[in-house]
């Protein structure tokens, strides 16, 4: 068994005000501060520059144009790292900032492009970075991997290495989570559960992963609707932050699955975000698994704290699956056919390249290109399983 964590978790409420010291660790002058343009103007970015100004480091910024990250802004700015002269990465945002961060620092040390990193074990060790997560859900500032979308061949490549690409450091301040739209809260939690759920059931799954992941659905169900209904419950967003991170180095050690798959493929196609493309399809993808493994989703059962002692595994995998279909619905996370761009003419093409991402193979069970087709119309369909 192969387990890797090697970024340095530091955490709990009003860490940032940390960094300044962490990064003078580095031995470092001069640091990019990677984030996009509305969190630039935040008491966290300002809050940054401050600590990092404190102690006689250079900090400039690189402003994120797209809302998820593309090979081609990746080599932009690995190109004003260069030019720059920068020593070390601070990546403040979601997955998107701290993917493009991991990909400049290694497009940088190893002199390629982007593109030519997909899928391939890279030689130098990336730029040190610091990740700063402003939500609870991709778990990327502990994962040794970058999802950047291809924009020539409209795919997500996946740059990925346990040696070099992990980040050096992960401060996961709850804190910053107080200000976040619901929607955001909604999405990224949900992106954490699959993340959690799919570690745990994905067929490379080990018992180190599988504890991480068990605990993590376990902090996420009894969390994230309370983050929900109130932003500014401190108990519960640190409960969400830890679960994240939890859920990110579980399914790094592990991997995830059909429900990725579907959602990376649709992703691509409609510009919908990561996080929301989950909550769209892991009931469904749930559902079509379960059969077959009852006992697996009848121990995730009792992490969501529906398990009933007297219910067999069937029942009680299917209420597992009841409580995620009724949770996504309870966040008012936004169905799939109520985005205008979704054409159901495309399911077809969607669900053969799903069929043939490699994150279908490591699925719990066998997953064809029929059976995605028909999780995409039951999606499409708003099709109600077990809601009550």
């Amino acid at each position: 068994m192969d387990f890797s964590m090697r970024t340095k978790l530091v955490t709990g409420y009003g860490c940032l005000n940390r960094i300044g010291e962490i990064v003078q660790g580095f031995g470092v002058n001069k640091v990019m501060l990677c984030t996009d343009s509305f969190l630039d103007k935040t008491k966290a970015a300002a809050d940054i520059r401050d600590s990092l100004s404190s102690k006689g480091i250079t900090c400039v910024t690189y402003l994120q144009p797209q809302p998820e990250p593309v090979d081609t802004e990746c080599d932009r700015g690995a190109a004003f790292c260069r030019e720059q002269g920068i020593e070390l990465i601070v990546a403040l945002g979601g997955g998107s900032a701290m993917d493009q961060s991991k990909a400049m620092a290694a497009i940088v040390t190893n002199n390629v492009s982007c593109r030519e990193l997909d899928g391939v074990p890279i030689t130098n060790r990336m730029l040190p970075v610091i990740c700063v997560p402003t939500t609870a859900g991709t778990g990327s500032e502990v994962t040794f991997v970058s999802v950047i979308t291809n924009t020539e061949k409209q795919y997500k490549m996946t740059i990925m290495d346990a040696d070099t690409l992990s980040p050096d450091v992960a401060i996961c301040d709850p804190a910053l989570l107080e200000t976040l739209p619901k929607k955001l809260i909604a999405a990224c939690g949900v992106d954490a559960l699959t993340h959690a759920i799919e570690a745990y059931t994905a067929i490379p799954s080990n018992p180190v992963s599988s504890a991480l992941a068990l605990q993590a659905i376990e902090m996420i169900s009894a969390n994230l609707k309370r983050c929900w209904e109130c932003p500014t419950d401190s108990e519960a967003q640190s409960n969400m932050m830890l679960a994240s991170t939890m859920a990110g180095s579980a399914f790094i050690n592990s991997d995830v699955g059909a429900v990725h798959a579907i959602a990376e493929t649709v992703g691509v196609t409609y510009h919908i975000p990561h996080g929301v493309a989950n909550s769209l399809f892991l009931p469904y993808v749930m559902e079509f698994n379960r059969k077959g493994f009852e006992s697996v989703y009848a121990r995730i059962a009792v992490q969501l704290g529906v398990a009933d002692s007297n219910a067999n595994d069937e029942e009680n995998s299917i209420a597992a699956v009841r409580f995620v279909e009724q949770l996504v619905k309870d966040l008012e996370i936004p169905s799939f056919d109520s985005f205008s761009s979704v054409k159901t003419e495309d399911f077809e093409d969607i669900a053969q390249r799903a069929s043939v991402n490699p994150l279908s193979y490591d699925n719990i069970k066998p997953v064809s290109k029929e059976d995605y087709m028909g999780i995409l119309q039951d999606a499409y369909q708003n099709k109600r399983m077990y809601v009550l």
